[in-house]
C-alpha cells in the first residue's frame, strides 16, 4: 500500500522567547522602537508578529523612566 501523505520533515529551528529575541535586538542598539521592531522583523522572519511585539514590548519596559509614572502618548 502507499502512503496516504507524505510529510517533508523542516529543519529545526530552535524556538526563542520573547526574552532572548530581546538581548538579540540589544546588541545592535536600535536608536527607536521603531528601529527595534525592524531589526526583530529581519532577525526572527519564521516568528509571529505577536512573539516580536512580546520582545518590543520587554525592550519598551527596560528603558521606561524610573520616575513610577507609565508612558502615556498624547
Amino acid at each position: 500500500m502507499g502512503e496516504a501523505f507524505r510529510f517533508e520533515r523542516s529543519p529545526y529551528f530552535p524556538v526563542a522567547d520573547a526574552s532572548t529575541m530581546a538581548e538579540r535586538v540589544m546588541q545592535f542598539s536600535p536608536a527607536s522602537d521603531a528601529e527595534a521592531l525592524k531589526l526583530l522583523r529581519a532577525s526572527f522572519p519564521d516568528h509571529p508578529l505577536s512573539m516580536r511585539v512580546a520582545a518590543l514590548n520587554l525592550l519598551m519596559r527596560r528603558h521606561a523612566p524610573k520616575s513610577g509614572q507609565a508612558y502615556r502618548p498624547r
